[in-house]
């Protein structure tokens, strides 16, 4: 990550994508994996699945690998100051980023193949997908859900995952058949590090949406999609100046101005 030329804003001088990463191991056959294919959909993946899909026999020890990148300060900073959509430097992180994370996926693939250790990177695969369904948008490998089961994080009312450095991030996973050191998670409560769970209060992801797809009852993945793909189409055609790129133009709202944006907040950071 210090070294990679793909993990710079070419557009803005240069300045790291993402900052110092976490990283965690989880189990790759933790029954955990088994309950994805509730919490997210039924065609959720297990690591054990993805691994013989893939690469075509049986595996014994399986570890999966998972890393969560904070996007910069100055990034988040800028986008915190955005209400309709988001900031340039935003959109740069979110399409020049995963270009980066897929890049750091296949890099640690290699590494460990020349090695003798088999190794994926799920949403590299054919098996990778997202689905549109009665749960509405969700993939075959959810690396939030992913990066959880891996003890880096719980889940917010906007869905974001909370981590030790925050929700404004991105995160990546690759599978090992391989037996290594395993991550404790520490809650067992997929929400624990929420306020509005934790006091009922907050609500300020909710508030900084511009089309209410956050509610009290949670995160609407349509309406949320919709944000993306029909109300900030204008970003692209260049509304609010040039150099937007990409398929959408990134949102991010409810990752930024929030308790949650840089880390597990506190309880003396709830918002009346």
């Amino acid at each position: 990550m210090a070294r990679s030329p793909l993990n710079r804003l070419a557009a803005f001088g240069g300045a790291p994508i993402f900052e110092e990463p976490l990283v965690g191991f989880a189990d790759g056959k933790d029954a955990i994996f088994e309950s994805f294919r509730e919490v997210v959909h039924p065609h959720h993946l297990t690591p054990g699945e993805i691994m013989a899909k893939e690469l075509g026999f049986e595996i014994g020890d399986i570890t999966v690998v998972s890393f969560v990148l904070p996007i910069n300060g100055d990034t988040k900073k800028e986008n915190a100051r955005e209400k309709d959509g988001p900031s340039l430097r935003w959109n740069h992180t979110r399409w020049h980023g995963q270009n980066f994370i897929d890049a750091l996926s296949r890099h640690l693939v290699s590494a460990l193949t020349e090695l003798g250790i088999p190794a994926l990177a799920p949403e590299l695969t054919s098996s990778f997908a997202i689905e549109n369904g009665p749960w509405g948008y969700a993939s075959r490998w959810s690396q939030r859900h992913i990066a959880y089961a891996a003890g880096l994080g719980t889940f917010g009312l906007s869905d974001a995952l909370i981590t030790e450095k925050g929700c404004a991030m991105r995160c990546g996973s690759v599978v090992v058949a391989h037996k290594m050191e395993i991550t404790p998670r520490p809650y067992t409560d997929h929400h624990a590090y929420c306020l509005y769970f934790r006091t009922g209060k907050c609500k300020v992801c909710m508030k900084r949406c511009p089309r209410g797809a956050i509610t009290p009852q949670g995160h609407d993945k349509v309406k949320c999609f919709e944000i993306l793909t029909v109300d900030q189409r204008p970003y692209l055609e260049g509304a609010h100046g040039p150099g937007y790129t990409g398929k959408y133009a990134g949102c991010g709202l409810c990752q930024t101005a929030v308790p949650c944006e840089g880390g597990i907040p506190s309880l003396n950071e709830i918002t009346p």
